[in-house]
């Protein structure tokens, strides 16, 4: 007995190392679209476009995991790259999510790194045709990566509630001509998966990043979100309004108000989609007018992590100069799998 007593015990003492260093997890997925493109400008001076393309769709790549340090701590990483799969280049890796923090069980997450905003990790899943030439950023403000930030993320709250807040240091692309602000994004959500019903509530303040119609610049946002899922059928709904964080005297803050809505309903393996998007400036001076997106399409799921896909997107732009209207569209199919 005392032999057995003592052989469990050495087993224990190698085996308790290992169970608290977790093996890194290496994911990705590939997505890959073949497209007819066509633009057409009112602008008679330029050329209107007609081609095929390849197009790789966020295809990316990375390594997470997380490793116990106590009964109710862990140190939680992760890195990821963003590669081109139309493409057999050398140097086609862009940066994409990458972290390191530490996960307590009882009080939340801290983060430490470059990643999505709270703002856009707000979406959920409401974006059905997201990655894609389709992508809602076309119409909603907000859509960011941020570098330099610290991070928290609560734990469920109630079964069903999330509170996360991040911080971007003011180093962040810091410069005599334009100088930031500490930035701020964070998010409150509602996720009852019972219901199938999700909500959430999300803003940004002094956030340097992309809006849908006033380029890139450091804005002021806020983005409500709705997804509800009754048996096959999914429905969602986005509305976002930005603003300029800081202007001159007399200088308009160009605000701009988004929304969209998507629904799609899964029959056996195929799921069919639709999307609406709309954005709008507030000012009529603004160089860009109005955009709006709709997106058609269907996915057919080979297995949980291979579908293939079809859609066909139009996209409109109207712009304060003379002639500066424009429309493109795209009709693809694609294949995307994750591993």
């Amino acid at each position: 007995m005392k032999r057995t007593l003592i052989a469990l015990a050495v087993t224990a003492a190698v085996a308790a190392p290992m169970v608290a260093q977790a093996a890194p997890k290496v994911y990705g997925k590939l997505n890959l679209s073949v497209e007819q493109y066509e633009k057409n400008y009112e602008d008679v001076t330029k050329l209107d476009e007609e081609y095929s393309r390849l197009q790789s769709n966020a295809s990316r790549f990375g390594v997470k995991g997380e490793d116990e340090l106590t009964a109710t701590l862990s140190a939680v990483y992760m890195i990821e790259w963003q590669v081109d799969g139309d493409t057999a280049g050398t140097t086609d890796l862009k940066g994409r999510n990458r972290y390191l923090g530490i996960k307590s069980q009882d009080l939340g997450t801290v983060k430490l790194g470059a990643y999505d905003t709270y703002l856009k990790l707000a979406q959920d899943k409401a974006d059905l045709f997201n990655d894609l030439f389709g992508d809602m950023e076309y119409v909603i403000a907000g859509e960011n990566r941020v570098n330099n930030v610290v991070g928290y993320e609560s734990p469920k709250l109630l079964d069903a509630l999330q509170v996360n807040v991040m911080l971007q240091t003011q180093d962040n692309n810091n410069t005599v001509a334009a100088p930031h602000q500490n930035g701020v994004s964070s998010s409150i959500a509602y996720n009852n998966e019972d219901m199938g019903l999700y909500v959430a509530l999300a803003m940004d303040n002094n956030i340097y990043g992309k809006t849908a119609l006033s380029g890139t610049r450091e804005s002021d946002s806020l983005r409500l979100v709705a997804t509800y899922k009754i048996g096959d059928l999914f429905l969602s709904g986005i509305y976002g309004v930005s603003e300029a964080s800081t202007t001159a005297p007399g200088v308009p803050g160009f605000e701009e108000t988004g929304m969209t809505f998507a629904a799609g309903y899964k029959i056996g393996d195929q799921t069919i989609k639709v999307s609406y998007g709309v954005a709008e400036a507030d000012e009529n001076t603004a160089a860009i007018q109005e955009r709006t997106l709709l997106n058609v399409g269907v996915d057919h799921n080979f297995t949980s992590k291979t579908k293939a896909y079809a859609f066909y997107t139009m996209r409109e732009e109207d712009k304060l100069a003379a002639n500066g209207d424009s429309d493109d569209a795209a009709i693809a199919v694609g294949l995307e799998h994750n591993f």
